[in-house]
């Protein structure tokens, strides 16, 4: 979890050569990587920061499957809400909701109130046990 930022009166640059770390960290500056040069093919010195004024009203994020919409989105997102800006989200297919479904430990218990029970019936498992299951199988995959 990213640590809560400072407040300042300073408005961010879309770009920053060199600066540190407390350049972003302040309330209302966005930080959303590093400027790419598109010819080199490789990220330039500098942070790319956005300012959260500029988000008036409304945005939508379109791109092509693997253009980076879900990585821009989580960014923007976990930088509002590090600086308490609202953000109702739509998103059909569901990849930044769920983001809000940690399992820190990897419980069956934590995992339960998540599991389709008609899942487990299916398998002839009880709720708990197709839950542990589930929580197993996260583990495996995380460990590989």
């Amino acid at each position: 979890m990213a640590t809560k930022k400072k407040e300042s009166g300073k408005t961010a640059a879309s770009s920053s050569a060199g600066g540190s770390a407390e350049d972003f960290e302040k309330l209302g500056v966005f930080y959303l990587g590093r400027p790419y040069d598109m010819a080199a093919k490789q990220s330039k010195p500098g942070w790319l920061l956005y300012d959260s004024k500029d988000l008036v009203t409304h945005a939508v994020c379109v791109g092509m499957t693997g253009s980076g919409k879900t990585g821009l989105c989580i960014g923007l997102l976990e930088e509002a809400a590090i600086d308490v800006v609202p953000a109702l989200i739509i998103d059909p297919k569901g990849d930044l909701a769920n983001l809000m479904l940690t399992f820190p430990q990897l419980r069956g218990e934590d995992f339960a109130p998540w599991i389709n029970e008609d899942d487990a019936r299916k398998k002839g498992l009880s709720p708990a046990d197709y839950a542990t299951q589930q929580a197993e199988m996260w583990k495996k995959g995380l460990g590989d």
